[in-house]
């Protein structure tokens, strides 16, 4: 498994921040305490109104996460990731539609190899959505 990082980068009180994840909680815990980051800033979805397990970063943050192995995602990237940690197929399936190499606008087609890459077989949807 892997800890990912997000493109996404938005303001939050006064600061640059994105999202640190991976579908392996005890490698995201690990990366998150070798950057410096606290457990109590873990977004827990099981405690709190959140949709998926993560630590909001700074850009900082990121920097370092990415100095030490952690993956530079996109968006469509992240969310296929978000799905695979949600258990969404139904996810999987959206982005599957955004990545057809036959339509005009395939804004996510690089997503299916790139999951491959990662160790994530077609079995979280990709087949089925065909």
């Amino acid at each position: 498994m892997s800890v990912y990082v997000d493109s996404a980068i938005h303001e939050m009180r006064g600061r640059r921040m994105c999202h640190m994840f991976s579908p392996d909680l005890a490698e995201l815990h690990a990366m998150a305490a070798r950057i410096g980051l606290k457990r109590q800033w873990f977004q827990n979805p099981l405690t709190m109104r959140v949709s998926w397990p993560h630590y909001d970063i700074d850009v900082a943050s990121r920097t370092l996460a990415l100095g030490f192995g952690a993956i530079a995602c996109d968006r469509y990237q992240t969310v296929a990731m978000a799905a695979i940690i949600q258990g969404r197929p139904d996810k999987l399936r959206r982005i599957h539609a955004l990545a057809d190499p036959n339509s005009a606008f395939a804004p996510a087609a690089h997503v299916p190899a790139w999951l491959t890459e990662q160790g994530f077989r077609q079995a979280w949807g990709w087949d089925e959505a065909n």
